[in-house]
């Protein structure tokens, strides 16, 4: 079916601070919800950058009807609104990161089931153009709860700086390239094209994720009470995902023109921005679940949740 409008408005507007904040630390079990309705139709949430281009390019090419499914692809600010839908069942199936799906995990019965993407440059943390040095940094641009808060820590953590040494600026990922071109922050740490739009803005790029340990995955979610009764259908799914990325790694300009129609992202950049990141489908490694805990521990850490997730439970292995 055709890819619905980017959901701007009202509770799927996650991106504000409040919102992300209250959101992100409630009491996992605070709220009972009924068990997900039957229904043949999946709707699959996802974010708004070129690393969702298989599910974009799956949508696109009839991917998923071809193989029996019927599957509505929905557009979110963040790749956190299809988790959201998924708790409040609208939703059946999302796409984000590992540090997004362990965080709602411990509020509801999300569960992964497939890595789809990977990389260590995908995420860059672009600076002020006099910012010399990590050490120079005193205001970071945070959207709180996601990889970009954990990616924050791993740079504060891998220069020796605490975090109390430095002011946290919360905001959406499109409100960050203003805000460091204002002057109200001194650098973020973010998912394309945010860093691209920041250096365009006048700033550089100082790092990647991968120079301070940290390789993103991006997940591929489900609600886990609907997966239990719709395996196959997940299966079938997941596989559709991996023909998608079979294509995108054998010639990288259908995923620029899937990016184009999607979210209006020109073909050219999108291609650009995807260098070095691997389209692959594969199963949850140990190396994996080990990465997720220290994630999940860290969000506990921080107060970003009261209990961490056990990616041991979360993560579904034996799907891909």
């Amino acid at each position: 079916m055709s890819l619905r409008a980017l959901r701007v408005a009202g509770a799927a507007l996650l991106v504000t601070t409040v919102v992300a904040a209250c959101s992100d630390n409630q009491e996992p079990g605070t709220e009972s919800a009924p068990p997900p309705p039957e229904t043949s139709v999946i709707d699959f949430g996802v974010g708004v950058d070129p690393a969702y281009s298989p599910i974009y390019l799956a949508d696109q090419q009839d991917m998923f009807s071809e193989a029996g499914l019927d599957v509505t692809v929905t557009q979110y600010q963040e790749g956190t609104g299809g988790l959201d839908a998924i708790l409040a069942r609208e939703g059946q199936v999302t796409a984000s990161t590992e540090s997004s799906l362990l965080n709602r995990a411990t509020r509801g019965d999300v569960k992964g089931v497939a890595v789809f993407s990977q990389s260590p440059d995908f995420i860059k943390l672009v600076v002020r153009d006099e910012v010399a040095e990590v050490a120079d940094i005193t205001r970071y641009g945070v959207v709180p709860g996601t990889v970009n808060e954990y990616a924050t820590n791993k740079v504060l953590d891998a220069n020796g700086i605490s975090r109390d040494a430095v002011e946290f600026v919360n905001a959406s990922p499109a409100e960050m390239p203003a805000l460091l071109q204002r002057g109200d922050v001194d650098g973020y740490i973010m998912w394309e094209p945010w860093p691209s739009r920041g250096v365009a803005g006048g700033g550089k790029i100082l790092l990647t994720s991968g120079d301070v340990g940290y390789v993103y995955n991006l997940i591929i979610g489900v609600d886990g009470a609907w997966y239990e009764a719709n395996q196959e259908a997940v299966q079938t799914l997941v596989a559709t995902i991996g023909d998608a990325c079979e294509q995108i790694t054998a010639d990288p300009s259908v995923a620029g023109t899937a990016t184009e129609t999607a979210i209006q992202v020109p073909a050219a950049e999108a291609v650009e921005l995807l260098s070095g990141v691997q389209c692959q489908v594969r199963d949850f490694t140990d190396d994996d679940l080990q990465r997720y805990a220290e994630i999940a521990q860290f969000q506990q850490d921080s107060g970003i949740v009261t209990e961490p997730a056990d990616p041991t439970s979360v993560m579904i292995r034996g799907v891909a």
